[in-house]
């Protein structure tokens, strides 16, 4: 998969009856035609120390851009996209758990599980944005203001909003009767 060489049949062959086990299916004849024009791509660039030095998602792009049409490689498609849709670590899950146990501490223990998510879900998705820029950024974002001052994120707040309906309804007929 990394292309520093060309591929042999077996190696793809493995690969197919591998996906074929997990129900993705493959079809072998078109992939045989398209291991071989990816073969000749591969040795085409074998001198290439730019396209060696590439990571191995780009040369698939390369690969991919090259081509005249999806039909040419449909098939290596599906297995590229089920290779790299698998994690080559798990330094994400890893960060994660470290962020969730910096902030659930034996002091924040009453923490709900909904605000850690939120929480850590700031933590994660705006690391790279200073505390300034991330004030900006909520300044301008009208939307979500309206929702941070609203009391509908509160359970507490169904329940008052559920009470004083019935107040609002009974309040509406002596309404009435003083317009008569």
């Amino acid at each position: 998969m990394d292309m520093s060489e060309p591929p042999t049949w077996d190696d793809v062959e493995a690969c197919i009856k591998y996906l074929g086990e997990k129900g993705v299916p493959i079809d072998d004849v078109k992939c045989f035609d398209e291991v071989v024009n990816l073969k000749r791509f591969v040795e085409s660039r074998g001198d290439d120390n730019e396209f060696m030095g590439l990571q191995v998602h780009q040369k698939w792009a390369k690969y991919f851009e090259k081509a005249k049409s999806i039909a040419a490689y449909s098939e290596l498609l599906k297995i590229a996209q089920f290779v790299f849709a698998l994690p080559a670590h798990n330094a994400n899950v890893e960060r994660v758990f470290s962020l969730m146990h910096s902030q659930w501490t034996k002091e924040r223990n009453q923490l709900s599980v909904q605000s850690l998510k939120g929480i850590l879900f700031l933590q994660y998705n705006f690391k790279d944005m200073s505390c300034k820029d991330f004030h900006a950024h909520m300044l301008s974002n009208k939307k979500v203001l309206r929702k941070i001052s609203s009391t509908a994120k509160y359970k507490w707040a169904d329940k008052k909003d559920e009470e004083e309906k019935p107040d609002e309804e009974e309040e509406k007929p002596d309404e009435e009767e003083d317009q008569d």
